[in-house]
């Protein structure tokens, strides 16, 4: 099933979407218009942490990325650069889940400001998906809201 209002408003049960999440091999960075209510749900049941981002503050990358630092708990040496964010998004060490969720919102403030850095940010969460999946773990990240509909990003299927 794709993600859609419809979908979710007719309710992909906890699960479904967990079993789903589990596939740390169809892990990725995905889009949805409505995020699934059960999401937080499912990822915990899946035994994968969840993080919910709400971006709308952050209009510059340094605001960006700090508030990811600060929401995701990241080490001490993160220094606010993209080089920093895939060394931290790729060494999870500070993460004790077997895999991540993250549930983006209120991104399209920073995606309109520096529409290249929010690239780059998209880049870095495709590279890190890969690489945990390479590890058997899945990461998932999943850009919700209105905006995320015009974003180069497959819909989350279920």
């Amino acid at each position: 099933m794709i993600i859609t209002t419809a979908s979710v408003e007719s309710g992909i049960s906890a699960e479904a979407l967990a079993a789903r999440l589990r596939e740390h091999r169809k892990s990725g960075v995905f889009r949805a218009v409505v995020a699934p209510p059960a999401l937080e749900t499912a990822a915990h049941d899946a035994g994968l942490a969840f993080i919910a981002l709400d971006a709308g503050s952050a209009r510059t990358k340094s605001q960006f990325l700090g508030l990811l630092g600060r929401t995701l708990s990241f080490p001490n040496w993160f220094g606010r650069n993209w080089d920093a964010l895939e060394d931290c998004l790729t060494d999870a060490s500070w993460m004790p889940e077997s895999g991540l969720v993250i549930r983006a919102e209120g991104f399209h403030s920073f995606a309109e400001a520096d529409p290249d850095g929010f690239a780059i940010l998209l880049d870095i969460f495709k590279t890190s998906a890969e690489y945990w999946r390479g590890e058997g773990r899945a990461f998932w990240t999943l850009f919700v809201g209105a905006p995320a509909a015009d974003l180069e990003l497959p819909v989350l299927i279920v």
